[in-house]
């Protein structure tokens, strides 16, 4: 295929002339050091018959590199530069299984000022950060927003026992322990307005969570067991990736009652 890049072409006249010099140097070299008239020079003979050697070997691999070998290297260059673009381009930071590591709770919640809370009720997750939570909630520059199922819909109560594998009853006990354990940040329930709690009938494909410029998602299973790890990952302000679950939580967030304070 004909190209319309003239230092590709000079760069490739350039390679196929040093190529055809360098066959015709080393069948020079084969033929001299077969003459009559080196016989009686040995070392010579055989340093010429090698040299010419080397050089139409190198110059064959050289051909193959450059018929083969640099096309396929430039073409998986370019999937690694376009997969870091796209990396780039989404704000993904860092991606696993286990959402306990991919990211450094301690620091993130010490540190923050607005964290937005989108889970079934995240019970394992608010048990283990319980502190810096409280810590959180107390700060008078701070708010915490949590977004939890709504334990009054039927339908989202009996979508939730299917998926977590539970009766009606344990969801609505799960769900309702929930948000009498978010609202014991607030000072035990001093209305402050630093943590607020919304229900909504919404059905979870996964839980977020939202801290300052960094969004932390972890996905379900949809198997039956539900034991194992879960994929997680996390991605900055500025992202492609940011920005979808930004809008997708202020959508739920701007169509669900306030119940708390």
């Amino acid at each position: 295929m004909a190209t319309n890049n003239p230092y590709r072409l000079v760069t490739n006249l350039k390679y196929w002339l040093l190529a055809c010099g360098g066959l015709v140097v080393g069948g020079a070299l084969l033929y001299v050091s077969g003459l009559d008239w080196l016989e009686d020079r040995k070392a010579l003979s055989t340093l010429a018959n090698q040299l010419g050697g080397l050089l139409i070997a190198s110059v064959a691999l050289a051909t193959l590199w450059d018929l083969v070998g640099r096309r396929s290297f430039f073409r998986e260059m370019l999937e690694v530069l376009d997969l870091k673009h796209d990396v780039h381009t989404s704000g993904l930071d860092s991606i696993g299984t286990d959402y306990r590591k991919v990211v450094d709770w301690d620091d993130c919640l010490s540190s923050a000022k607005n964290l937005d809370i989108f889970a079934a009720w995240a019970t394992t997750w608010r048990n283990s950060n319980q502190t810096n939570l409280q810590q959180l909630a107390s700060r008078p520059d701070a708010r915490i927003r949590v977004c939890l199922p709504d334990p009054n819909d039927p339908t989202c109560v009996k979508s939730l026992a299917a998926r977590f594998n539970m009766t009606q009853t344990e969801v609505r006990s799960k769900l309702n322990e929930a948000i009498e354990g978010y609202k014991k940040f607030d000072a035990n329930g001093s209305r402050s307005g630093r943590v607020e709690i919304y229900t909504t009938p919404v059905f979870r494909a996964f839980t977020a969570y939202r801290i300052d410029h960094q969004f932390v998602v972890t996905l379900y299973h949809h198997k039956d067991n539900r034991s194992g790890s879960f994929p997680a990952l996390t991605c900055r302000k500025g992202g492609s990736l940011f920005a979808f679950f930004e809008e997708d939580l202020e959508g739920v967030l701007n169509a669900s009652p306030k119940i708390y304070p």
